[in-house]
This record gives structure tokens, sequence and C-alpha cells, in this order.
């Protein structure tokens, strides 16, 4: 790129705008990883001629490449952020707002970072990275909405990473001999899953759409940068796949972000409580047939860890300041209707509990209900949004039909 002239540097002083010079130094030590992306495919190939399904691997191998992805999917959204504002602001080419400064360079020097992991992987077979294989994404920008710019660049980075993680898996089909094609077709369905979202938000974007829209999609977008970015990690090295997928930490990063731990059935010090609006703990508690059917509600319910994950979320979404307690006129809103009684919330900024989408200004809460299960209706986990009005308590009967199948 060109020095940026006098009037462009008085433009981004006027603007606010920071010299991007260190980022474009970061975007050329990055362009090595196109180079390291098709020894992959190489090294790839090789396998495959040789005999060796790609569940079968060795670690070593599995690693590098996967390493190796990482760098392509962080040096491929860098690279578009940075055309994606010269795009939209010709006038200070060379400089960057500061949200924006920031974001590419967490991805550059990321980059760095798997790239030496790749290379010390390809002459270390004992070699483990610093961060457990799938790794998530690095945290998004703390700022509501994201630039319209950065939106662009999702959009146009999820192209990319679907362009090659097809091509992997195009290989993977054709190199899994029959006694793996069990463990592709877990592989393939995460693969599907990926790129469903990713299309999903592709078709919703349209450039210079509304601030609302553009909040939605936006939204939808990260979901499906960090979901590619999991998949291609797992493609790389299918043996991945049998590890839990990270959960992504929420924007804005830092403590506030961390997911609160909490015990499950089972464990010490679990609290069949711990999900239920606290202003509504103690009556309920006091209640036994609330205390029998909150006890029914765990002992029935498939997977209390993806219950409790949704809770996890809001926790989350709180400290960070991204969910209120849902008030009208000053006062709490108060619990739902049903199990777990949870507390009514507000989003004070869009954002996603559990796969479900909450827009601004939106109440949401969680059920999980056994209503029903007994006598054959499935264990209800769900996040409900809309408007919330005054309701008798239920107490979800296990053996009593939903009272909307009565």
């Amino acid at each position: 790129m060109e020095p940026p002239t006098v009037w462009t540097r008085l433009r981004a002083a006027l603007s606010g705008e920071q010299n991007a010079e260190t980022l474009y130094a970061y975007q050329r030590a990055g362009g090595a990883v196109h180079e390291l992306l098709d020894a992959a495919e190489r090294r790839r190939f090789d396998l495959a001629a040789s005999g060796t399904s790609p569940f079968g691997m060795p670690a070593q191998v599995g690693t590098e490449l996967a390493c190796i992805w990482n760098a392509f999917a962080l040096q491929t959204l860098g690279d578009r952020m940075l055309s994606a504002d010269e795009t939209a602001d010709p006038a200070t080419a060379g400089f960057v707002p500061p949200v924006t400064f920031n974001q590419v360079q967490a991805y550059y020097q990321d980059v760095q970072r798997w790239l030496a992991h790749a290379t010390r992987a390809a002459h270390d077979p004992h070699f483990q990275p610093d961060s457990p294989l799938p790794a998530p994404l690095p945290d998004w920008s703390p700022v509501e909405p994201c630039p319209r710019p950065h939106l662009d660049a999702m959009i146009a980075a999820l192209g990319a990473m679907r362009l090659h993680a097809g091509s992997v898996i195009n290989a993977l089909e054709k190199a899994t001999p029959e006694a793996d094609r069990g463990q592709l077709a877990g592989v393939r369905g995460l693969f599907a899953e990926a790129v469903s979202r990713a299309e999903y938000a592709e078709r919703m974007y349209t450039p210079g759409a509304s601030q609302a829209l553009h909040e939605q999609v936006e939204e939808h977008a990260k979901r499906a940068v960090e979901a590619l970015y999991h998949a291609g990690q797992v493609l790389s090295y299918p043996a991945l796949h049998t590890r839990q997928a990270p959960r992504q930490r929420p924007s804005p990063g830092g403590a506030g972000g961390r997911a609160v731990h909490v015990a499950l059935p089972g464990e010490p010090g679990f609290d069949p409580w711990v999900m239920t609006d606290p202003v509504a703990a103690p009556s309920l508690r006091a209640d036994p047939r609330a205390r029998e059917v909150i006890t029914e509600m765990w002992a029935l319910d498939p997977d209390p860890r993806q219950s409790v994950a949704l809770w996890q979320d809001i926790q989350a979404a709180m400290a960070r300041g991204d969910v209120t307690y849902g008030r009208n006129g000053g006062r709490l809103i108060g619990h739902y209707f049903c199990t777990p009684w949870a507390a009514i919330y507000e989003a004070a900024r869009p954002v996603i509990i559990g796969d479900t989408p909450v827009t601004r200004g939106k109440r949401f809460t969680i059920e999980c209900a056994a209503e029903g299960v007994r006598i054959g209706y499935p264990f209800k986990r769900e996040v409900v949004v809309g408007d919330f009005k005054p309701s008798r308590l239920d107490y979800c009967d296990p053996d009593a039909p939903p009272p909307h199948d009565d």
C-alpha cells in the first residue's frame, strides 16, 4: 500500500482512526499461511494414497493440519476486515477505527501463534499446542452493533472458509474406508451444520440493511464463523470429533463472559433450584408440591448439562450487561409459570442464548419441563421469547399431557 498522504492522515485524525501500518505488516507476514495450506493438501493426499484412514492419521500430522486451518481462518478474517474498511472508507485508506484495529490485531497475532504451532508440530511428534484443540475463536470486539464493514467482512470470510472446508470434506469422503464410515457421518454432520449456519447468514445479509436487520444478521454471522472455525479443525484432524466443542467466549470477553460453574445432579453441591428465579425460590422451596416437581424435572431430564448451559448463557450475558431482569414500570416481572420457574429476562443488547437469538428489548426466559414425559411426551427444553403476563403456577405433571395437548 502507498504511504498515506497528508490529507489522508488529517481525515483519519479528525475521525479518530488509527494507523494500520502494523496490521499490514502482520498481513504480509501471515501470507505464508497459503503455502502451508497447499502443503497440508499435499500431506492429506499422500496419506490417502498410502491407505491411511483420515481417522487413523498420526496425532503429529493431525495437530499440524488443524493449526494450519486455524491460521488460515484467522488470516482470512483479518484480511477481509482490512479490505472491507478500505472499501467503506477509501478516504482514510491505511487507517482504521480503533475497534477494527483491535479485532484485526487479535486475529493476526493468533495467526502467528498457530503458524508457529504448525511448524513445531511438523518437527516434534510430542508437541501439544498451548490451547487444546479444537480451540475457540478469539473474542469478538466489545462493540454492539459491530461496524458495518465488519459484517461485510464476516460474510466474505464465510465464503472463503466454506469453500476450503468443502474441499477438505470431499477429500475425507474419498479417503475414509468403510470401517470408519460411522465416524465420518458425525464429522459430515458437523460440517453440514456449520455450512447451514453460514448459508442462513448469507441469505439474510443485505448490504446497507437497516440497523435492526444488521444486528440480527451480525449474530447469525458470528455464530456461523465460530461453527466453521470449529468444523475446520475437526475436518483437518478428524480424531478431534470425539472432543467437546469449545464454548465460545461471549462478546465482550474477560471474566464477565465466562460460564458460571454449576454442579449437576449427582455431583457435590448440586442445587435443584439453581435456575429458579432467586426472588421466587424461597417460597417455592417451602411448597411441598414444587419440591416434588423440581426433583422430577431433574430426574427426567435426559441431558441436564444442556439445560444448565442455557442458564449459564444467561448468567454470562448478565455479567456482561447484555441481559437484565425484566421489569414493568420499574417493578420486576417475576418468574415463568413452568419449571424451572426461571426469571423473566430482557435483552439490553442482541444476544444468543443456546441457539436462540434474542434481539435488543425482547423479553425471554427458559423452560425445562418434564410435563407428560411418563406418558410419551418429549422433555421440553427451550428459550421462550415473547410478552409475558401474570399466570397461575404450573406444576408440569409428568403423568399428564401438556395443557395444549389435553
